[in-house]
């Protein structure tokens, strides 16, 4: 594998992990289902202040949605699921020669849970876009016959409640319309850099699958706008369940949506849904692609393999969905038939959240958490629970 495309991937990774370290998921929280730090401070809180991102959004889904397909503990309020930046440093824009805009999607805590309640549905996409010269509403069918796996179509696209800020009003939108209102006010900010632009989204799991989802919606928005079209949209998807039918992979390509999925041979959600109707069983899920229930992976699959020495044995299959050790094996990962060779990337994150390192290396299980799991002590001298930050 090429180190820089290695690097990039990691980078992104990184992103998409920042998601989950950053939510607020404790039951007993006053904030459950928010970030932790505020879109100021998310970066700098998490130890990122290098990363040369500046976030301009939080993306927000509807919980009760949540609750009943991915097994989310439902809230009066929308949850946080991700955020959207762009690259404000010089340094790193010289470096990436372009500048970046990143959209980062969370996946959800439960996947062993939802994997086994997706019901292999797929349902047309109707998808709208607002006409710049009109200013209504149009609604575009880009190629016939594309479908979406009904859950992350409708986490998507359905309603959900937020507030703007921890004291701001409660609005009610959707998480598409969070997602495309926000990329469309970027995108008129640095219309002069328009050559030098371009969109990159990247989300573990679920997170994935609407990485997926999104990026094939603003692509679509874009190639409906005068000299937007040339914005190059990539997606890093870390352990990405399937998301559509084959008319769908088609058109992700057509339109030049660049897709890089990362898969661990043993996890089981790059498999669902569509475990027996899929593009690994040829010429028969061609003829009857047009059934509800036959699913197409989309863009390029670099397999990893569980090689590393870090790595103990496990019959966890969660485990092997775990996004660090996705990290750690991209990190050593050289080519499909070559050993693991350890690039640097901390093997202690590897337990963040499970317990996969071999004990001679000493880091003990399950070990991230907030300092003092949130609790500050007041000028009374009693442990109380900050309010959401701002």
């Amino acid at each position: 594998m090429v180190p820089n495309l290695k690097a990039e991937a990691l980078r992104y990774g990184n992103l998409a992990q920042l998601c989950y370290d950053a939510f607020d998921g404790k039951s007993y929280s006053k904030n459950y289902g928010t970030c932790y730090h505020s879109k100021r401070d998310l970066f700098n809180k998490m130890g990122m202040s290098e990363s040369g991102y500046q976030v301009t959004k939080y993306v927000y889904a509807n919980t009760n949605l949540l609750n009943q397909v991915f097994g989310e503990k439902p809230k009066d309020q929308g949850v946080w699921l991700g955020f959207i930046a762009v690259c404000t440093d010089p340094n790193e824009i010289r470096r990436l020669g372009r500048r970046d805009i990143v959209i980062a999607w969370r996946g959800t805590q439960t996947a062993e849970e939802w994997i086994e309640d997706l019901r292999d549905i797929l349902v047309p996409t109707r998808l709208s876009y607002r006409c710049k010269r009109t200013g209504k509403n149009q609604e575009h069918h880009f190629a016939d016959g594309v479908l979406i796996e009904r859950g992350f179509l409708s986490c998507y696209t359905s309603t959900v409640r937020h507030r703007q800020g921890a004291a701001g009003a409660t609005v009610n939108t959707s998480t598409r319309d969070l997602v495309v209102s926000e990329i469309e006010r970027l995108i008129q900010v640095y219309e002069k850099e328009m050559d030098n632009l371009s969109i990159t989204f990247t989300g573990h799991s679920l997170g994935a699958a609407l990485a997926t989802l999104s990026a094939y919606d603003i692509k679509q928005m874009l190639c409906t706008k005068h000299n937007f079209h040339q914005i190059p949209v990539t997606v890093f998807a870390f352990a990405s369940p399937r998301v559509g039918n084959l008319a769908f992979a088609k058109r992700v390509e057509e339109i030049g949506v660049k897709v890089l999925r990362f898969v661990n041979k043993r996890d089981v959600v790059p498999k669902v849904p569509g475990v027996c109707m899929n593009e690994n069983v040829g010429c028969l899920s061609k003829l009857l692609h047009w059934l509800p229930w036959t699913y197409f992976h989309v863009g390029f699959e670099l397999p990893l393999h569980n090689n590393s020495p870090f790595i103990q044995h496990t019959h966890n299959l969660a485990y092997f969905h775990n996004l660090e050790l996705y990290l750690h094996l991209l990190d050593g990962y050289v080519g499909s038939k070559q050993p693991f060779s350890w690039s640097g990337r901390d093997h202690a994150l590897v337990n963040k959240s499970c317990d996969l390192l071999r004990e001679k290396y000493e880091i003990p299980p399950k070990w991230w958490q907030e300092q003092n799991k949130g609790l500050v002590k007041g000028p009374d001298g009693k442990w109380t629970q900050p309010s959401e930050e701002e």
